[in-house]
């Protein structure tokens, strides 16, 4: 930590000793009787050794503090050398002053009131050593809440490049999965899908390693997964979107949307044999993008086990990005599961 008084604090640490000569003159002159001139030059002899005392002190504090030497021992190394260094100045100043003093009530005045100029003084020295040890209270505690923020946003970081690594294997597995299977069955939709997969792949991968990007990009790439699904299910699987244009430059956490279509295919073609439709709506306002999928779904029909890492992990990044628990929900009756995303925008 830099030295508390330097810069534009100075002024107010002259213009408080300022105060303090001012005052010394005028109890001289005003309570003593003393002339100006004699009580200027005495205030000022006294007082302005004891304004670079004061400076100079920051580097004493800078030794002795209680980090390196304990409360107690800091108190009275302290005490020891608020003193001895006041007594000191004061003696100088006073031989000083006797120089140069010839009115006799004057000296004798000086010789009386030592005592109270070395208390005074070292009442002076112990304000500013207090404040000196406030100021790098405050700074340390400054520091110290920099630092947790710091390494709560380094946390917070490392969850959310947690959760994409989780999710790109995830998708990346099923997608191989099922290139495997058509291998056997269909090996020229297993080629074609093959070449969906390679689009995606660069396109997720060419991208920049910000955490969010616009609506319009997040589209074109599911477009693509959803082209790969198409390969595999063919005409059982129909799609739809309502997309406001206004919504298109908004922003949201990237591949947020992958594994919720991922479900919807999930327990809609798996459970049932009808053709499953999936349909994508888009809104938004200037505070928040709302966003929703939903599917048919045959609500008589076992659910599938699985290890739930698709809509979690949607949760999770949205509550570690805007600091709120509640942006998905779910809506379902007997015939159609749909989840709502709300997506804050005034953080972004």
């Amino acid at each position: 930590m830099r030295h508390p008084f330097l810069g534009r604090s100075f002024i107010f640490y002259s213009i408080a000793w300022a105060v303090i000569i001012a005052a010394h003159a005028f109890v001289y002159n005003y309570q003593f009787g003393f002339s100006w001139s004699l009580a200027i030059s005495d205030s000022l002899i006294f007082n302005l050794p004891m304004m670079g005392f004061g400076m100079s002190y920051w580097f004493i504090v800078q030794y002795i503090s209680p980090s390196n030497q304990g409360l107690t021992n800091t108190i009275f190394n302290q005490s020891m050398v608020i003193i001895i260094g006041v007594a000191l100045l004061t003696y100088a100043s006073h031989s000083a002053v006797m120089q140069f003093s010839v009115v006799e009530e004057h000296k004798i005045f000086l010789n009386a009131a030592l005592p109270w100029r070395i208390f005074l003084g070292s009442f002076f020295m112990a304000m500013i050593v207090m404040i000196y040890y406030l100021l790098e209270y405050t700074h340390n505690l400054k520091e110290k809440e920099q630092d947790e923020l710091q390494l709560q946003n380094l946390l917070k970081n490392a969850e959310l490049e947690m959760l994409k690594s989780q999710l790109n294997p995830h998708f990346i597995f099923n997608s191989l999965n099922s290139v495997s299977s058509l291998t056997l069955t269909n090996p020229d939709l297993a080629h074609e899908m093959v070449i969906k997969l390679s689009d995606f792949l660069r396109l997720s991968l060419g991208r920049s390693n910000a955490e969010l990007h616009t609506v319009e990009e997040e589209l074109k790439q599911m477009n693509l997964y959803l082209d790969i699904e198409r390969v595999r299910f063919g005409d059982r699987l129909s799609l739809s979107a309502d997309i406001n244009n206004a919504c298109l430059k908004k922003q949201l956490p990237a591949m947020l949307l992958q594994p919720l279509y991922e479900n919807a295919i999930k327990y809609g073609v798996y459970e049932q044999l009808e053709d499953v439709a999936i349909k994508t709506t888009c809104s938004c306002d200037d505070e928040n993008l709302y966003l929703a999928i939903s599917n048919n779904y045959d609500s008589t029909s076992a659910p599938q086990k699985g290890k739930g890492i698709g809509l979690k992990n949607v949760r999770n990044r949205l509550e570690l990005l805007f600091g709120a628990p509640d942006l998905v929900t779910i809506e379902k009756d007997k015939y159609t599961f749909t989840i709502h995303l709300q997506i804050p925008q005034k953080t972004v």
